[in-house]
């Protein structure tokens, strides 16, 4: 059963979107992503797994055609997610550097958008010794923090929710803060503008 969020008056005008997940690699996103399909009702969308599904895995693609080749797709691949209807219940989760196309990024301008925050110290044990992420290479560790400190910024600007992943956060602990970030978003006295929901998501 999908998750029901309380509306405001004119609900009818105002049609459900998808919630897009943010934030730097091994974040989590894509689990946290699935953890609210599976406990919350929404539907589960993943842009590199669409990506893998239909052009082969990103290591190749990254091989083959270079970098632009592959912010191309990742960027088509989102903005017909977005337009999609069928997706319009979804946690939706997209990589790392797609918020730093520029017409990935103005998409996001005008949707709900949930940054999952974390810091090197949670990320090291899953990216130390990764082969699989080119953009990682070949240091994972430097390279990580070097990305993410040039992409923060764009996170903390595009998101209308901030959830706190740092310390190994249990995804359960993390999925309740989002829900109750998106009831409150939903609801009424948000709609008039008098919540502020990414102050109340920080944990």
């Amino acid at each position: 059963m999908n998750a029901q969020f309380p509306a405001p008056a004119d609900a009818a005008a105002v049609p459900q979107r998808p919630v897009v997940l943010i934030g730097p690699m091994a974040a989590g996103k894509s689990f946290l992503a699935l953890h609210m399909s599976k406990f919350y009702g929404y539907d589960f969308v993943d842009a590199d797994q669409v990506i893998v599904s239909r052009y082969g895995v990103i290591s190749g693609i990254f091989a083959e055609h270079g970098e632009k080749y592959f912010r191309d797709l990742e960027a088509d691949t989102v903005a017909e997610i977005l337009r999609d209807p069928d997706h319009a219940n979804a946690i939706f989760s997209v990589g790392g550097g797609a918020p730093m196309t520029p017409s990935t990024r103005e998409l996001l301008r005008h949707e709900v958008v949930a940054y999952l925050e974390v810091d090197t110290e949670t990320v090291l044990p899953r990216i130390s010794g990764n082969r699989t992420r080119p953009m990682l290479q070949p240091d994972p560790e430097r390279r990580w923090q070097e990305l993410y400190d040039s992409r923060r910024a764009c996170y903390e600007e595009l998101a209308d929710i901030t959830l706190d992943g740092r310390g190994n956060r249990p995804v359960a602990e993390i999925g309740a803060d989002l829900e109750a970030a998106l009831v409150r978003l939903r609801s009424p006295r948000s709609a008039a503008g008098t919540t502020d929901s990414s102050q109340e998501a920080q944990a």
